[in-house]
């Protein structure tokens, strides 16, 4: 199983860079640019919050789960 974080896409529909959100929302450049380079291992509540917060969106338009086959065989 993948999971793809979509900030990239919604900082681009915003015309926003890694830096501003950062500085908008507190979390760190380093956090940010993990998450815009999907290299990220976990997230942690409060920054699923902040982004949630900062982009007026929930977490299925945050986040995206992409299956794979041996994810799926029971």
């Amino acid at each position: 199983m993948k999971v793809h974080c979509k900030i990239k896409e919604l900082m681009d529909a915003k015309g926003i860079k890694q830096a501003h959100l950062a500085e908008s929302t507190g979390l760190s450049p380093t956090t940010v640019g993990k998450l815009y380079r999907n290299q990220f291992e976990r997230i942690d509540k409060a920054t699923l919050i902040t982004l949630c917060r900062f982009f007026q969106v929930g977490i299925s338009e945050l986040f995206e789960v992409e299956f794979e086959t041996e994810d799926l065989a029971s």
